[in-house]
């Protein structure tokens, strides 16, 4: 998110609500210094990428994964923080939850609130923030871009949805947030989609054409400014091809292929929107309320409700929705939020016996904000504390600890060893081991055979050549010790055209059990 008006907030006032906020980061993202490791499967496949980047492995030509370059580039940073760890992914992280915050605050003083009061209302972004459960995947694309969706509002409530009086410098930063969230993740631009549309029909609408061209240009000036520095790398690189083979045409015709009619697909469409409503439908009342709230003052909605709707249909259109995936219409819970708590600070003053006081208000904000994450995210407690073996849910990173030293008593000063995970997500072997891939497809991405057969071919040829040391195959249940039971539970997990491959040419060197639904197998080639 770029962009951000100075704003004249005293260092003292901000102090008590920004050291609570730093606490809530401690205890909440994944990668946080408390943990060992961040136990999210595309966490660690991301920072694999980062590594990878940072060690002049290029994306989409070296190494494949389908999201954006600027999440890899966000990783990548934080590898080059801390290449061994989260910590440097946590820095950036905890960087874009205050960014959240310094919004919220500014968001806070458009609703006339004062100081003393705004910077307590503004701890209410980072809460729509990390409070859902659509947060239990830290350090996911969604996060990162929640900062962008929540500036574009700003910026529109800053002149209170009048869309075409908002200064045209702006426009530019909103050009600039738009390249970030598109190299991010391409399906989160629905807010910025619909705002642009609306900003081309409301300028034609009063004839205001030559307003249009200036805000075309300093829009798409904005946009460039990000889309040259990505196109520069990927032309310098020889990638250019690649990036638009993986990143756009493979994202839009393996995802969700299906044979299924026009009407189908719409009724399809139209559950899935249905579905992101009823999992957190107490949030979209919230938000809805905040609309109330305004609309009783006669305020203009219509592009921010347009907005919020478009951010749902672009969700959906990935043709199926994880709970995180939700993470990028938080911003309007926030700005909800803060909408009705200053709604509430400012009927106390008026009503001074009948309202909390306002000190109140600050300590149930605060409190909110540490507690609604462990009540919301369920994943925390798979999160291992240093020192720790397991954690709350009884799973350990014992396979990973495991593996890790199998693999490293194969590296030499002249040899270093590789491995592929053909079943599942990388899930922090390549951490542990300080490996990098050696093949374009290091793991399985979630897509059958049918949706993306090259990456099977790919990996049935790397199987055969032996290319990889190692090959980690993850099991959902107890592994047996009996080794032809063994070899059965491996194989049954296995895609049926990778079967003769992998029988041929790796045999099982090692096992180990993370749960009692999560265990794995070494394979090590013949």
């Amino acid at each position: 998110m770029i962009g951000i008006r100075k704003t004249k907030i005293r260092f003292l006032p901000l102090f008590l609500p920004s050291t609570v906020l730093l606490l809530v980061c401690l205890m909440v993202i994944g990668s946080s210094p408390l943990f060992r490791t961040n136990p999210w499967d595309d966490s660690n496949a991301m920072l694999t990428m980062g590594r990878s980047l940072i060690n002049g492995i290029v994306p989409y030509k070296d190494v494949i994964d389908q999201r954006g370059p600027f999440l890899y580039a966000l990783f990548g940073l934080g590898a080059l923080l801390k290449s061994t760890s989260f910590l440097g992914v946590f820095f950036l992280q905890t960087v874009n939850a205050f960014i959240v915050y310094w919004v919220s605050v500014k968001i806070a003083i458009d609703l006339k609130m004062n100081t003393s009061n705004a910077v307590w209302l503004g701890l209410l972004g980072p809460f729509s923030l990390l409070s859902t459960s659509s947060f239990s995947f830290s350090g996911s694309p969604e996060e990162f871009a929640f900062t962008s969706i929540l500036y574009l509002l700003y910026v529109i409530n800053h002149y209170h949805q009048e869309i075409t009086t908002i200064s045209l410098k702006k426009f530019f930063f909103l050009g600039v947030n738009l390249g970030l969230v598109f190299w991010n993740k391409y399906s989160m631009i629905g807010a910025f989609i619909i705002f642009f549309f609306w900003i081309a029909f409301e300028s034609m609408r009063v004839q205001k054409f030559y307003l249009l061209i200036k805000i075309v240009i300093l829009s798409v000036a904005g946009f460039l400014s990000v889309s040259l520095m990505v196109l520069i790398y990927f032309s310098y690189t020889g990638a250019t091809g690649d990036l638009f083979r993986i990143y756009f045409y493979q994202n839009l015709t393996a995802y969700g292929k299906s044979d299924t009619s026009t009407v189908m697909k719409c009724w399809n469409l139209f559950f899935l929107v249905a579905r992101e409503i009823r999992t957190h439908f107490i949030v979209v009342a919230i938000i809805i309320l905040g609309w109330v709230s305004l609309l009783i003052k006669k305020r203009n909605l219509i592009v921010e409700i347009s907005m919020f709707i478009g951010t749902l249909v672009f969700v959906a259109l990935q043709h199926w929705v994880i709970n995180y995936y939700n993470l990028i219409w938080m911003p309007f819970f926030g700005i909800a939020l803060i909408r009705l708590t200053s709604l509430i600070m400012e009927k106390s003053t008026s009503l001074n016996s009948q309202f909390p006081k306002q000190k109140s208000i600050y300590i149930i904000i605060a409190t909110s904000l540490i507690i609604f994450p462990f009540v919301n995210n369920s994943d925390l407690t798979n999160l291992i504390l240093k020192r720790e073996s397991r954690s709350i849910s009884n799973n350990s990173l014992d396979a990973q600890t495991k593996f890790a030293q199998l693999i490293n008593e194969k590296r030499t000063a002249s040899h270093q060893p590789s491995l592929i995970m053909i079943n599942s997500l990388d899930k922090g072997f390549f951490l542990f081991s300080r490996t990098l891939p050696v093949t374009p497809f290091f793991h399985r991405l979630n897509m059958s055979y049918d949706q993306l057969p090259q990456m099977y071919k790919a990996f049935n040829q790397d199987i055969k050549s032996r290319k990889t040391d190692f090959i980690i195959i993850r099991v959902k249940q107890k592994l047996s010790e009996n080794k032809n039971t063994l070899h059965s539970q491996v194989n049954s997990v296995v895609d049926p055209h990778l079967r003769e491959a992998l029988n041929k040419n790796y045999y099982i060197q090692a096992t180990a059990e993370n749960s009692a639904t999560e265990s794995y197998a070494l394979l090590y080639k013949k």
